[in-house]
Order: structure tokens, then C-alpha cells, then sequence
């Protein structure tokens, strides 16, 4: 029961960050249930419960989402699961968040070099649904690319239902984990109905925060998610370290 009430209660925070700002309650939620749950259930759980999480978001801000924005990416959302599922897991998880961190960095600071906004809806739906089944990290991802000149309320409504998207697909494409889902019934009800309650409460606070404030949060939410994705991925490599000592010894002998 105390599994239960932590997890709830995180997933209530979480989702209202998310509600709030439109990213970071997936990343925070995944770390709290990495420190109560074993890694065999961790990332199945952690994705069903995005998926009902953004069911919720969605519900909530079903008035603000750019449907003539989500039905082409749809479409590239499709395309991009059945091309990327075969090689997915091919890629070096390492360097593939090294590369996102970077690409959101990009995005986020520097978007006219990409030139993001010229992008097709398609176009984004494609290439970020692809990647996002070989990085995982979807949410800052797809973020990125959604047009700049948006009002809070449709940037969240419409990442919302982009990610609701992205986590079906994904559950659809994996699904052939070897974990039953419904064995956990009673977590994945409790996330359930935290998610819902943090989705409403976020959405209360994201109208009463002003808009330059709210693109201001936001940029820097997304700026330490991608440090974060790098300081992991460079974690997971394993990159040769410098051994002082021996550069000291080495510099002594060519001295000598």
C-alpha cells in the first residue's frame, strides 16, 4: 500500500509540472519510480502510465489543441514507428541521448539554424516519432519542434495530444515485452487518477501564468532536461578518462 501512495503522489506532482509547462513531470516520474521499482517493470509501467497521463492532459485541453497541426503529424507518426522499430534497438542508447541532449539544446537557443518552424507537421511527426523509439526521451523532443509563435495554452494542449500519440504507438511497437501489465492493476489505477487530478490542477496554473513568464520556464525546463540526457548518455559510454598521474609521469620521463 505504501508503493501505492508514494507513486500516486508522485505522478499527482509530476503531471502537474507537466500540465504546467508541457514537459519535465515524464523525466521526474521516471527517476522517482527507477528508486521504488524493479528495471523489469520500471520502463513498461513508466510508459503506460505517460500514455494515460497524456489521455488526461488531453481531455483537459482538448480545446486547444491545433487539430490542422496533429493530423499530418499523425500520419509522419506512423511512418516513422514502422521505419525506426526494426533498427531500434541497434542504436548505442549512449550516444543517442548525447545527440538528443545537443539537438534539444539546438532547438531551443538556436532553432533558426534548423529551421524547425519550416517544417512540415509531417515531417516532425516522422522524424521525432522515429527517433523517440531509439532515445525514449520524447518529450522535450517534440517540444522542440512545435511552432515557436504558439499561445501557452496551444503548445500544451497540442504536445499533449502529439504525446498521446507517440506513447500509443510506442506501447503498440513494444509490446512484445514480456511483462503483464495488468498484474499491476492497482499502480497503474492509482497513477491513473493522480495523473488526472495533477492534469487539472496544472492546467488552473497554467492560466495564471503570463505568457512571457511561461516561455521563460520553459525554455530552461527543456535547457536541463538536455544537459541531463547528455551527462547520461556521456555516463553510458564509458569514455576513457584522463589519468593525471600518468600524463605527470609521462611529462616527467620526456624532461628527463
Amino acid at each position: 500500500m505504501s508503493l501505492l501512495i508514494l507513486l500516486s503522489l508522485a505522478a499527482f506532482f509530476t503531471s502537474s509540472v507537466t500540465a504546467t509547462l508541457g514537459i519535465g513531470g515524464g523525466v521526474i516520474l521516471l527517476a522517482i519510480m527507477a528508486q521504488l521499482l524493479p528495471p523489469s517493470v520500471l520502463i513498461p509501467l513508466h510508459g503506460a502510465a505517460q500514455f494515460l497521463s497524456n489521455i488526461n492532459r488531453v481531455w483537459v485541453q482538448h480545446r486547444h489543441i491545433d487539430w490542422s497541426y496533429i493530423k499530418p503529424f499523425t500520419v509522419g507518426a506512423i511512418v516513422g514507428t514502422v521505419v525506426i522499430t526494426p533498427v531500434a534497438l541497434w542504436v548505442p542508447q549512449g550516444w543517442g541521448m548525447v545527440v538528443l541532449g545537443l539537438f534539444i539544446l539546438v532547438a531551443t537557443w538556436r532553432a533558426q539554424w534548423l529551421k524547425l518552424q519550416a517544417w512540415h507537421p509531417a515531417a516532425s511527426g516522422g522524424v521525432t516519432t522515429g527517433l523517440s523509439m531509439v532515445l525514449g526521451a520524447t518529450g522535450p523532443l517534440v517540444m522542440s519542434v512545435l511552432p515557436k509563435q504558439w499561445q501557452r495554452m496551444t503548445v500544451v494542449g497540442t504536445h499533449g495530444m502529439a504525446m498521446t500519440i507517440q506513447h500509443g504507438l510506442k506501447l503498440i511497437a513494444f509490446s512484445s515485452l514480456n511483462v503483464e501489465l495488468w498484474n499491476h492493476w492497482d499502480l497503474l489505477l492509482g497513477l491513473t487518477v493522480a495523473t488526472l487530478a495533477g492534469n487539472r490542477v496544472g492546467a488552473k496554473l497554467l492560466g495564471h501564468l503570463p505568457e512571457r513568464h511561461f516561455k521563460t520556464a520553459l525554455d530552461w525546463t527543456l535547457t536541463l532536461l538536455a544537459l541531463r540526457l547528455v551527462w547520461q548518455g556521456l555516463a553510458l559510454l564509458n569514455l576513457p578518462t584522463l589519468d593525471l598521474q600518468t600524463f605527470d609521469f609521462h611529462l616527467g620521463l620526456e624532461r628527463q
